[in-house]
């Protein structure tokens, strides 16, 4: 097991070797009572984001979860929001082969389908009106270093969640993701 305490946010908190099936990032914090009233926790892949889960507040009271791939959004997915102002709570994703199992204070909100693969994850980002205790990692082999001596990309980017952000650049496969695909249904 290996955990990030008290981060600052935003910031984009690198993951040292790939996430497999059965790995769970968990968030632990509450909800600040700020100005924009939302939060969001993304896994990052190079300049993509792989999964964006944004808490919003204001207006509309939902959970906005999508993939942007190049610059470009895939479909969203909306469900209801269950936390308020202030409040505590415990985010988990854990990895399945087929998709992300999202609960929030042990009860399911969502199973995300993977748009893009799990195993190019490299940083969790974390960004809004947010106070994080924790971020805590299992079900990796932590078979390398964590401790901040290998580096996958993200480390470093102060900027994340912020205007200036420009993402790393990465040499990636040539891999198109599900939502570009003909034919695409995210519900099916």
């Amino acid at each position: 097991m290996h955990s990030y305490h008290n981060p600052s946010v935003p910031t984009a908190l690198s993951i040292f070797e790939p996430l497999v099936d059965g790995s769970t990032v968990s968030v632990h914090g509450h909800v600040r009572h700020g100005h924009h009233k939302n939060f969001a926790v993304e896994l990052l892949s190079g300049p993509n984001i792989v999964l964006h889960v944004n808490f919003r507040f204001h207006h509309e009271h939902n959970v906005c979860m999508n993939s942007q791939f190049n610059g470009s959004w895939g479909p969203e997915i909306r469900h209801k929001n269950p936390l308020h102002h202030s409040e505590h709570f415990h985010l988990t994703i854990k990895v399945h082969a087929t998709h992300y199992h999202i609960a929030v204070n042990g009860h399911h909100l969502a199973d995300y389908p993977h748009r893009y693969p799990f195993n190019l994850v490299q940083a969790v980002g974390l960004k809004g009106d947010v106070h994080v205790d924790k971020v805590h990692f299992e079900g990796f082999h932590f078979s390398r270093r964590w401790d901040g001596h290998v580096e996958m990309g993200h480390g470093g980017y102060s900027a994340y969640g912020t205007e200036t952000y420009v993402a790393p650049a990465f040499a990636q496969p040539n891999y198109t993701p599900v939502f570009a695909q003909q034919n695409y249904n995210p519900y099916r």
